[in-house]
């Protein structure tokens, strides 16, 4: 529960901001692979450091320690099994500060205001107009803005307009930033974000009144098939006027799923003749996999590198943040997005991805208080 409501601006709320508003670049580096946003998810992470001794977040650290136990006891014997490797180290730092911004920011966010809630979708908001710009502006097929590549500017901009849909923000400014970053979908070209924001928003839409369904569908309908349309049209017009196999189009799907097809069976390959895992990060570290490069399949990578032991925690992590979001809720719509996103990539280290679900867990949150304010109003004037 949040503590306190309020409207005036104050540094906690600044820092969210920035912490969310920095995911949306990420090139350049400093060093190995530290950004800007690094610096203010850390600054999350001290804050919430000291309210550990209380068990904050309450309610959620009971909930995903063990599948996060399980997680890494795999790591830990993929680790034994080839030795201490730079990139395994880097890999665990990796997940220790994921892990850890999700509840930090899930502490700051509760004991957080009002304010404290729009700052965070002021930066969703904000971040996601830049970054489709920066998309929109870029020549060429398949778009990355400040991003290692298009597939994490895509998975970013999903997950941002999975929130928008109950950011706690003017209805148009929300309809506005979702508009501009289908936008940047296009531009990037992604089919896994296709795919993780049929699932998410799929989800929204099932679990939702017929009623609402049925106004949703009126009022949006249109704009799907526009849409729609718009990806066709794209990726014909690359592919004929670029020749490239890239973007939304029949060349750029062969050749992205050949190449995962050859991945997933040389993973599996390797999860035979290693059952203990080979250390996280060591499919593209020992170069165990065609290209050198990781599964792109967050489950299958786990199997590989953690063993059969990370895996199961990976799958329990997933049960868990979903028990811990209502239904129809927007938690449980990033769930479904992140997990079907995963059979296709490997995403548990992007940054945004921590901070924005634990902003929707706390919308949910939110959302479940004033339902259960309203019903009780209606409750007492009936008494």
């Amino acid at each position: 529960m949040r503590a306190r409501l309020g409207h005036r601006l104050n540094p906690i709320d600044v820092l969210v901001f920035a912490a969310v508003f920095a995911t949306g670049f990420l090139v350049p580096s400093f060093g190995p692979g530290f950004v800007i946003a690094d610096v203010f998810i850390l600054a999350i992470i001290s804050v919430w450091v000291a309210t550990i001794p209380r068990g904050e977040p309450r309610g959620v650290v009971p909930r995903v320690l063990p599948p996060l136990i399980l997680i890494f006891i795999g790591s830990l014997f993929g680790t034994m099994e080839v030795g201490v490797k730079s990139w395994i180290v880097s890999d665990l730092i990796k997940d220790v500060g994921s892990f850890a911004s999700f509840l930090a920011m899930v502490t700051i966010l509760r004991f957080g205001d009002d304010t404290t809630m729009r700052a965070v979708g002021w930066g969703a908001g904000l971040s996601t107009i830049m970054v489709t710009v920066f998309l929109l502006l870029e020549a060429g097929t398949r778009a990355q803005g400040f991003f290692p590549n298009p597939n994490v500017a895509a998975h970013f901009l999903v997950t941002n307009l999975v929130v928008m849909t109950m950011a706690p923000l003017s209805r148009r400014f929300r309809y506005i930033v979702i508009g501009i970053g289908v936008a940047g979908l296009l531009a990037a070209g992604s089919f896994g974000s296709v795919i993780m924001a049929v699932g998410a928003f799929g989800y929204l839409l099932v679990t939702m009144s017929s009623v609402k369904r049925r106004q949703m569908i009126k009022k949006f309908g249109a704009a799907a098939s526009v849409i729609l349309a718009l990806v066709l049209l794209s990726g014909s017009m690359q592919a004929a006027t670029q020749g490239a196999d890239l973007g939304f189009n029949e060349r750029h799907f062969e050749r992205s799923s050949e190449g995962r097809l050859a991945r997933w069976t040389q993973a599996f390959q390797v999860a035979v003749e290693h059952p203990l895992g080979v250390g996280p990060g060591s499919n593209a570290g020992l170069g165990l996999l065609p290209g050198d490069q990781e599964a792109h399949n967050e489950f299958l990578a786990y199997l590989t590198e953690r063993s059969l032991i990370g895996l199961i925690g990976l799958i329990l992590l997933y049960l868990a943040i979903w028990r811990l979001g209502p239904r129809g809720g927007v938690t449980r719509a990033l769930v479904i997005g992140f997990a079907l996103q995963s059979l296709v990539r490997e995403t548990l280290h992007y940054r945004h991805l921590w901070l924005l679900l634990a902003f929707a867990l706390v919308l949910d949150e939110t959302a479940d208080e004033q339902q259960v304010g309203a019903s009780a109003t209606v409750a007492l004037r009936h008494v």
